[in-house]
């Protein structure tokens, strides 16, 4: 690690605390629950590449004026919370979590979801899958270790799948206007 990315990450460190008393003070959450979103990222903690992803889909599909939202789960109960740190670079991109904690995924979260997104992890066994689509993302840098790289990594596949979503919902719509003539 050089230099520099040690001071940012001792930097993020102090200022952590205060920035985890304003986050939990803040009201927005970007994430949706379950039941209002179509699209579930899932990594294996919960707390880094799942939310990240989760919330940058949001905000890139909003500026597309595209329907899909998307929300986060874990698939294991490792946190209870989202480490400060990662609060701390979450809030550096203007994300604001509300009163986000992770959760594992569970059968009800399947209920609404079209499409499941593993970022290096899988379900756990006991969830039935044979109702949505699962693409899986695998390879990545820990984020809680990693940020920028596993960032750029994870800007890239949400990206594309913002522009695949924006095809699938304006086909959608062709087809509901061809269908009303």
């Amino acid at each position: 690690m050089t230099i520099a990315k040690r001071v940012l990450w001792i930097l993020v460190s102090i200022f952590g605390a205060a920035t985890a008393v304003l986050l939990a003070r803040s009201e927005a959450s970007h994430l949706p629950a379950a039941r209002n979103a179509s699209l579930l990222f899932v990594c294996q903690n919960g707390v880094a590449m799942s939310v990240w992803s989760a919330l940058t889909f949001n905000r890139a599909a909003a500026e597309r004026g595209l329907q899909t939202r998307a929300t986060s789960r874990a698939a294991a109960a490792t946190f209870t919370a989202i480490p400060t740190q990662m609060r701390f670079a979450l809030l550096l991109e203007g994300y604001r979590l509300g009163g986000y904690e992770p959760r594992v995924v569970a059968a009800a979260d399947l209920e609404k979801i079209q499409r499941v997104i593993l970022i290096d992890t899988q379900l756990p066994a006991t969830l039935s899958t044979s109702n949505v689509t699962l693409e899986r993302w695998g390879d990545f840098p820990p984020m809680r270790e990693k940020y920028w790289v596993s960032r750029t990594v994870l800007e890239t596949k949400v990206t594309a799948l913002v522009g695949r979503m924006a095809s699938l919902e304006h086909a959608a719509e062709a087809e509901a206007r061809r269908a009303l003539r």
